[in-house]
């Protein structure tokens, strides 16, 4: 996934706390997708002006001991949120 694309949120989807567990919630279509602790930090990031470089940046800044993992942690979290039709990249 290009540093320089943009993923921009569906306003449909809204972060969910359900029994201590964080889902990416559409309630039209009954669609949870749940969300790991970087899932979250990785959604509230995508505000349709930060690219992808720029969030992996802002993460590896705030957790410096994973950056060597972060890059492909976001590419992952992305492409399921697309898969779900929670952002377009």
């Amino acid at each position: 996934m290009p540093a320089k694309d943009v993923p921009i949120p569906s306003t449909e989807f809204t972060l969910e706390e359900l029994d201590n567990e964080l889902l990416l919630y559409h309630p039209t279509k009954t669609t949870a997708v749940y969300m790991s602790e970087t899932a979250s930090l990785v959604w509230r990031l995508c505000d349709g002006k930060r690219t992808v470089g720029e969030i992996v940046d802002q993460l590896k800044e705030a957790y410096p001991e994973a950056s060597d993992q972060l890059e492909n942690d976001v590419e992952e979290t992305l492409k399921t949120f697309a898969e779900h039709g929670a952002v377009k990249i």
